[in-house]
């Protein structure tokens, strides 16, 4: 759905799964129609927590993508758009294709931008030699075939980077469900599985007995 509105009540920017379910909750909570709408600029929309399940092979990539307008709640339009820059002294937006929106409301969902170039060559080096990672759709589909080709005496090897990066738990689930794919193929001992976090727990809080 479009939206050539220049304001709104309610302006969410970030039409994924936070922005939409934001979106959603609203409408369905509100005691009145309330006008709401979303930024975002891709026409598909990816439902990433199920990234990890697609790189341990129990997942399809292709049920975690859908066209973002089919998932706007009724009554909530999209703008086709980024946002470039905010200006809350006056309300408003200004987007990638010129325009400026103002609100009453703003919810920022924009999540996390990711930048490969931020450790040198990583960018050349994913979706091939073995170098993987489950938060892109671009890459997500060779964590799969990277478990696939663990044999009896290989190495797999996890990281898991400091604070921001988008779902802590995704690095650790991804290890768990490559253990028990080996489990299940009957090398789990033979095959060596390293974890490396950023500090010196797996768990930010302790474990109570």
């Amino acid at each position: 759905m479009g939206d050539t509105s220049h304001h709104h009540q309610v302006l969410i920017v970030g039409g994924g799964t936070a922005g939409i379910t934001v979106a959603a909750s609203l409408r369905r909570r509100g005691r009145r129609a309330v006008d709401i709408a979303i930024v975002e600029p891709s026409d598909t929309h990816y439902y990433q927590p199920a990234f990890t399940l697609v790189g341990a092979g129990v997942y399809d990539l292709a049920r975690t993508r859908r066209p973002t307008d089919s998932l706007l709640p009724a009554g909530v339009g999209r703008i086709k758009a980024a946002a470039e820059s905010f200006d809350p002294a006056n309300n408003a937006v200004a987007l990638s294709n010129g325009d400026t929106v103002t609100y009453d409301y703003l919810v920022v969902c924009t999540g996390v931008k990711f930048d490969w170039r931020k450790i040198a060559a990583l960018r050349e080096a994913l979706g091939h030699g073995g170098v993987c990672s489950n938060y892109s759709p671009d890459h997500v589909g060779y964590t799969w075939e990277c478990i696939k080709a663990l044999k009896p005496g290989g190495r797999a090897v996890f990281t898991q980077p400091p604070l921001p990066f988008k779902c802590p738990g995704a690095p650790q689930k991804i290890v768990y469900l490559t253990a028990d794919h080996l489990r299940r193929q009957g090398i789990r001992a033979d095959v060596d599985v390293s974890y490396y976090v950023h500090a010196p727990v797996i768990f930010g809080s302790p474990i109570r007995r």
